[in-house]
């Protein structure tokens, strides 16, 4: 943790304690932010103030849901957070991207000052421990300054710890993600399928249900006039041209929501390529 947010926790606190209802809602159907998204901004804050643990904690609750399809704004965001983590507890929600509404906005605070409040108190609890071990000096007013931080933050933020700590121990116990085997010389729709396909069926609980189904299950997408078949089970996805003989099911509609997750995912890509000199 830096000196920082350590040395101004009670100002972080007294900010936290009237968004505790904003946090709450970030756990409930229906929230501002989606729970992908708020895992990913909490271990961005958590490993910007240098708590290792709840980052993690954060990231195995992340591998639980599933990864977070990122657009550009969701960068500008996660920036943000890293930043405002250290900052202060003066949160400047102007500076998050200008598409955001103002109750992401709200969530995003709610977010930040959470985390960092989660953090001071993790870390005052593991000194506590240290003092009483014999493993930190043992004064009795810092022993009690970090008793009454504990004592303070762990009512608001221990709840979602150990939640998160059991989901991120469940997410382990998942299979990986699977692999996506695609035909060759794809057509757009099979291209698009098998790059958002690990994605949407990035989830724990959908990477279980594809690596045990006993059978390849065959469904076959169309969009105008360009169709793809996906094969699901026995641990991998399979991306083919065209509608199969033996499908289950035909999902008809347009391609909108995959091109945007393709060019989502390919920005990305090239936003992270840096160019050679």
């Amino acid at each position: 943790m830096t000196h920082g947010p350590e040395a101004s926790f009670p100002s972080w606190l007294v900010a936290l304690v009237p968004r505790m209802l904003t946090m709450a809602r970030l756990h409930l159907p229906g929230a501002p932010v989606d729970a992908r998204r708020r895992e990913e901004v909490s271990a961005v804050v958590a490993a910007a103030v240098g708590n290792e643990e709840l980052a993690r904690i954060h990231r195995g609750w992340l591998g639980l849901l599933g990864p977070v399809e990122l657009t550009e704004a969701d960068d500008e965001v996660l920036a943000w957070a890293a930043v405002a983590a250290v900052a202060g507890p003066n949160l400047d929600l102007a500076n998050l991207p200008v598409e955001m509404s103002p109750a992401a906005r709200r969530a995003m605070a709610a977010l930040v000052l959470h985390g960092v409040v989660a953090a001071a108190t993790a870390d005052r609890a593991s000194m506590l421990v240290d003092r009483v071990a014999g493993r930190a000096p043992r004064h009795p007013w810092d022993a009690l300054g970090d008793l009454a931080v504990v004592a303070v933050g762990a009512p608001l933020t221990l709840p979602t710890a150990a939640f998160g700590t059991v989901l991120a121990a469940l997410g382990q116990l998942a299979p990986p993600a699977p692999t996506v085997d695609l035909e060759a010389d794809p057509n757009l729709l099979a291209q698009l399928l098998a790059e958002t396909l690990p994605t949407w069926l990035g989830s724990a609980w959908c990477r279980i249900l594809v690596a045990h189904l006993p059978v390849e299950v065959p469904v076959a997408v169309r969009s105008g006039l360009t169709e793809a078949t996906v094969r699901i089970g026995r641990g991998r996805l399979l991306v083919s041209n065209g509608i199969a003989e033996d499908i289950w099911a035909v999902f008809d509609g347009e391609m909108d929501a995959l091109l945007s997750a393709g060019s989502h995912s390919l920005a990305r890509e090239l936003r992270t390529v840096r160019p050679l000199r």
